[in-house]
């Protein structure tokens, strides 16, 4: 049955009486900072289903029916001037579209569209309703403006209502701003997600317009459903227009994805299966197992990315400080170990995963960039990066140390506060980052010496800063072994011998063996679960599943803080463990717990976050582990000599009452058992490092 237009304002001001009272009210009382009423498409179709039908074939007519019969509805309760919109939420399943399948049949109705914002725009105001006056007789026009791209002038000043009759060849019209009406307008570019996305197909893009209340709300990198009506616009190619239309969403209103991970799709068959698996005792040597089987040994290292790829529970404290439940991770290493193999496929097997390189990745393509985009007149826009985009999921990073210093710096707020605060072009945004850090650093030298003689900060390119903020922090050293070589060979034999052809596969001769293995969750010959079903597993662990510690279990990392801390080290000022460490065994444990859908996190788990920590920290230095070392990137002998050398320098300085002698100096350190040359070093160092200066030419010192 088709409803006639004159009839849709009748039909909204009912269901909204019927449906909406209360929150008509409440948005009379919210006005201005609530300035739409939500109506859910599920209560139209329980009030008439052919009126339901009708908004789809035709939302431009309805949104305005709807629109009007809300204003009539506020009027009549005293508020004639304020204005509000309908805006039409939670769209039937057969109205949802991904961006790629958008085609010139959905011109003209209203569509749902899961996607990512990735291009935002500045808020601008633009011509709703312009007002223009002639220049000859100075009467007043009226013109609406349904275009947002081109401005529509008077043809002429029409003697019917009251002008001149001169043509706009004989005269000019110039718009009165200050009485035409306004509205805020934004360009947003929204991309289809690309985890839905096989085989590294680009993700396809639509630039959609926002107005009103809606302009401002989104951010680069939110994930939304933006539900609105198709239109098209003609590609001008020498000034002329030509028979191809780009394609344009104007945006009717928007749903936020409240649930993590909700693109993940999970049957119930395959819930009954993750539940299965979280019973098992050994459901953490299953994972780690299954963690890059290609690549041979290195268990403790993918026992900790398994525990990363689950995380610990982001919370919030009493005061509003906001606590980070994501693990970092950095993985050091000799070439040739596999980091980079690892990064890539922990990208691949996470949930929201992306893979980028320090080599390639800049400042802004890391966090955002301001782009002028063609598309929106050479506007300013504000387009996501690979941390915004992995937002509640894994970023790999591979060649960490090579990256720019500069940007390199934009990690530290992304790491620790887990969102990034942009200024750029007149755009100012917050975006969240809360995502896991992976990354992959090589040593300077091209191999790493022994941490005993080398402290490993002064072997790779990366700040102490920097450095302190991993949680896990792993050293992979290339050491010739006879036996432990034969069976990596074997390894890479064996997985060589059982391979198949790319061209083959390509050819559709064989079948790719990555997504035949997907049929089956666990495989039983090979004792792993498949990256599909691992994916799903961590999707709906961090949904559901969110542990908090038993008093044992905090009672434990407690214990071991504070022994640790007891230990000291080789210098006064060492310390052995930071309060910040604390923090990243307690997401430790969280994570244990979520590998086993636990609500709880026991003991046990703690055992697991401790035991893993000791690893990581033996491998690193050794049993002496200084934390000092790690943010000054020295040794505690060297900032033993340091301390040792501007003290002699202060002592001849007070005895004296002027500039200490170098030779006097360096005969005073000679008395340490430190040789001169050794000596000299250090205090150049000190000089470049504003300790020591230099005030009377080069043998004189005194302290800063």
């Amino acid at each position: 049955m088709t409803i006639q237009e004159f009839d849709l304002p009748a039909r909204w001001r009912t269901l909204l009486l019927d449906n909406y009272s209360e929150a008509i009210h409440n948005l009379e009382v919210s006005w201005p900072d609530i300035r739409s009423l939500e109506v859910s498409y599920r209560d139209i179709e329980s009030f008439d289903p052919d009126f339901a039908l009708s908004i789809i074939e035709e939302p431009e007519n309805n949104t305005q029916a709807a629109n009007q019969a809300l204003g009539l509805l506020l009027a009549e309760l005293g508020s004639p001037r304020i204005v509000a919109f309908v805006r039409i939420i939670e769209l039937p399943p057969d109205s949802h579209r991904s961006v790629r399948q958008l085609r010139s049949e959905d011109l003209g109705t209203m569509i749902s569209v899961d996607a990512i914002a990735t291009k935002i725009g500045k808020v601008l105001p633009r011509t709703y309703e312009g007002v223009f006056v002639c220049a000859a007789c100075g009467h007043s026009h009226r013109i609406n403006q349904p275009n947002e791209q081109e401005l529509v002038e008077p043809v002429e000043c029409f003697e019917i209502d009251g002008g001149c009759g001169r043509k706009r060849n004989q005269t000019k019209f110039h718009q009165r701003v200050e009485e035409s009406v306004l509205i805020d307008t934004q360009f947003i570019e929204l991309q289809e997600p690309p985890e839905n996305l096989r085989g590294g197909v680009q993700p396809e893009r639509i630039l959609c317009i926002a107005e009103h209340d809606l302009a401002g709300q989104l951010n680069p990198g939110d994930r939304v459903t933006a539900n609105g009506m198709l239109f098209v616009r003609s590609q001008r190619k020498s000034g002329k227009d030509t028979p191809i239309f780009d394609i344009f969403m104007r945006i009717h209103s928007t749903q936020r994805e409240n649930i993590p991970l909700e693109e993940i799709q999970i049957s119930e068959e395959e819930e009954r299966e993750i539940k299965d698996l979280a019973r098992r005792d050994d459901i953490h040597d299953l994972l780690t197992r299954s963690i890059a089987p290609s690549i041979f040994g290195m268990t403790r290292q993918k026992e900790s990315l398994m525990l990363q790829l689950f995380g610990g529970v982001a919370s919030k404290a009493k005061d509003g400080t906001r606590l980070r439940g994501d693990i970092h991770i950095l993985l050091m290493g000799d070439p040739g170990v596999a980091k980079s193999q690892l990064l890539s496929y922990m990208s691949q097997i996470s949930p929201r995963g992306r893979f980028t390189s320090g080599m390639s990745a800049s400042a802004a393509g890391l966090t955002a960039a301001a782009v002028q985009d063609s598309a929106a007149d050479g506007r300013w826009t504000l387009e996501a990066g690979a941390l915004a985009l992995a937002d509640l999921g894994l970023a790999a990073i591979d060649e960490f140390d090579k990256m720019n210093e500069n940007d390199r710096s934009s990690m530290h707020e992304a790491m620790e506060q887990q969102r990034i605060s942009v200024s750029k072009a007149g755009i100012n945004a917050t975006l969240s980052t809360r995502c896991a850090i992976l990354a992959a650093a090589n040593p300077k030298a091209g191999r790493f010496q022994s941490v005993s003689e080398v402290p490993f900060t002064q072997q790779i390119n990366l700040k102490p800063a920097l450095i302190s903020r991993f949680d896990v922090i792993w050293l992979l050293t290339d050491q010739p072994a006879a036996d432990h070589d034969s069976m990596i060979a074997n390894h890479i034999m064996n997985n060589r011998a059982g391979s198949t052809p790319e061209i083959l596969i390509e050819q559709g001769s064989e079948v790719d063996p990555s997504k035949s293995a997907n049929h089956e969750g666990l495989d039983k010959k090979e004792g792993i679960v498949n990256r599909e079903l691992i994916r799903k597993y961590v999707a709906f662990a961090k949904r559901t599943i969110h542990p908090r510690l038993t008093d044992e279990a905090q009672e434990s990392l407690k214990e071991f803080y504070v022994e640790t801390r007891r230990k000291g080290g080789e210098s006064h000022d060492s310390i052995a463990i930071s309060a910040r460490a604390i923090e990243g065994l307690y997401r430790l444990a969280q994570a244990s717990a979520r590998v086993r859908l636990s609500q709880v996190a026991t003991i046990e788990d703690a055992a697991r976050s401790v035991r893993l920590t000791k690893l990581w920290r033996h491998e690193l230095m050794g049993e002496n582990f200084d934390e000092t070392t790690i943010h000054s990137g020295k040794k505690p002998t060297k900032r033993n000599r340091e301390r040792a050398i501007v003290e002699i320098v202060r002592r001849i300085v007070l005895e004296t009452g002027k500039p200490a002698n170098l030779n006097d100096v360096l005969t005073e350190v000679g008395r340490m058992d430190i040789s001169q040359d050794v000596a000299q070093d250090i205090i150049d160092e000190l000089v470049t490092a504003g300790q020591l200066m230099r005030p009377q030419g080069y043998e004189t010192l005194a302290p800063v």
